[in-house]
């Protein structure tokens, strides 16, 4: 930067060669015109950029269980919980004919030091009603009985989900009543405990399976130890629902505003 006394030319804003001139604090002044921003808009770089872009939708379909699994951890790392979810998960995302594509089993919901819990398989029952059992993980030895329960069922088909209200690890089993129009569909579940603190557990990946009537036994991956890690996930990092029903209320009805609205067209893998 060059001041100017009695002005190059006159004195002059804006770029000149090399230079641009500018008044600062009512002087004159010259600075060196900045290089060129490169921006090759290579076909690498806009596949890295509509990856991103799809990976930043999908999180915002799964906001309440995000908040709620990676708040605490996201705020320690001055991140937001979307941002930790796609840092987290990069392993469950691909592109393929420019669509996303997700492992669903890979995605990283929660993460903390909790102790999870071991879910059995879903049943439906009449009425549009998931229920499935859990047990206290047994390579555990501490776990805190009053430790809330959370279960996420997600509907890739709609682009949204639900996350139950919470139930005590004690009660041994949690419930919600899904609208109509999930009857049939894929669904993918996952469960996560949070203790009093606010910490959570890894993301406990359950399975998948359709919504129809008596198909508990045929929702995938139900067993303890999904793809061989200890409940759940293997992640790289070491708005909340409301609550207001008791936990003793194991059957819970999630509002219709609670679902979020589609914004992908599908995020099934292919």
């Amino acid at each position: 930067m060059a001041k100017q006394i009695d002005g190059y030319l006159g004195g002059f804003r804006g770029k000149l060669g090399p230079a641009v001139g500018y008044v600062w604090n009512g002087v004159w002044c010259l600075r060196s015109r900045p290089g060129r921003i490169r921006n090759p808009r290579t076909e690498a770089q806009q596949q890295h950029r509509e990856l991103f872009k799809q990976e930043v939708q999908l999180a915002a379909t799964m906001g309440q269980a995000l908040n709620k699994g990676l708040g605490k951890v996201a705020r320690s790392m001055h991140m937001t919980p979307q941002n930790l979810f796609v840092k987290a998960s990069q392993e469950a995302f691909s592109l393929e004919d420019n669509r996303l594509a997700v492992d669903y089993s890979q995605l990283v919901l929660s993460a903390g030091p909790v102790a999870p819990v071991a879910f059995g398989a879903p049943e439906v029952r009449e009425g549009n009603v998931l229920s499935i059992s859990f047990e206290k993980n047994p390579l555990h030895l501490r776990a805190d009985w009053c430790d809330s329960v959370y279960l996420f069922v997600y509907c890739p088909e709609f682009g949204g989900g639900y996350l139950t209200a919470p139930v005590y690890r004690k009660e041994q089993r949690i419930s919600v009543v899904l609208p109509g129009n999930f009857a049939g569909k894929e669904v993918q579940l996952y469960g996560f405990v949070q203790d009093a603190k606010g910490r959570s557990s890894e993301t406990i990946y359950i399975g998948y399976g359709p919504l129809e009537e008596g198909n508990g036994s045929e929702i995938e991956g139900s067993e303890w130890g999904v793809n061989g890690s200890e409940g759940g996930v293997n992640g790289t990092i070491d708005t909340v629902v409301n609550t207001e029903n008791s936990a003793d209320n194991q059957e819970y009805r999630p509002n219709d505003s609670q679902i979020n609205p589609p914004s992908l067209p599908s995020h099934s893998p292919s």
